[in-house]
């Protein structure tokens, strides 16, 4: 982590890790989505049927084009909302491969979290492989029913801001 320095003080950049159980187009398996570093961790499951009716309205919406990348874009920010005083850099495994897709993620969050963030910068959103980060962990423990999600994301949360 590096250090931001603000007038005299001077405080830790803050990044968060965030990783998908199962990928998105995986539409007949729950999902938890996570995001963790070393001092705090959210999980959240987005359970199948879920995922596919959001899938329906995304279509209805915008079309076939891009309905996975919407919905990761939609589920990262639910994850990561409640930080953003703190969050100064959001890690997203790199399920999707490509600048094409990677942009079209970023360009996705980057609207919502300026909803909340106005100043926030494509520059707070990057991917990378988070393979044994502490939210690639507890996503696989998820999963697997190891672990338990602290709460389960709703249609209604998707559509409002699928519809925003």
């Amino acid at each position: 982590m590096g250090k931001l320095h603000l007038g005299e003080s001077t405080r830790v950049a803050i990044t968060v890790y965030v990783d998908l159980s199962a990928k998105i187009e995986h539409w007949v398996r729950n999902s938890a989505i996570v995001m963790a570093n070393d001092q705090q961790q959210r999980a959240y499951m987005v359970p199948h049927n879920v995922k596919q009716k959001a899938r329906r309205l995304i279509k209805e919406l915008y079309g076939v084009k891009s309905d996975r990348y919407r919905l990761l874009a939609v589920l990262v920010y639910l994850v990561v909302r409640e930080s953003f005083g703190t969050i100064d850099l959001i890690v997203i495994d790199k399920d999707y491969d490509g600048p094409q897709v990677e942009a079209t993620i970023k360009n996705l969050l980057l609207a919502l979290i300026r909803t909340n963030k106005p100043d926030a910068t494509s520059g707070m959103i990057i991917f990378e492989n988070v393979k044994g980060s502490k939210a690639d962990r507890l996503a696989k423990q998820i999963y697997d029913g190891k672990a338990t999600a602290e709460r389960v994301i709703s249609y209604e949360e998707i559509a409002r801001l699928l519809q925003k």
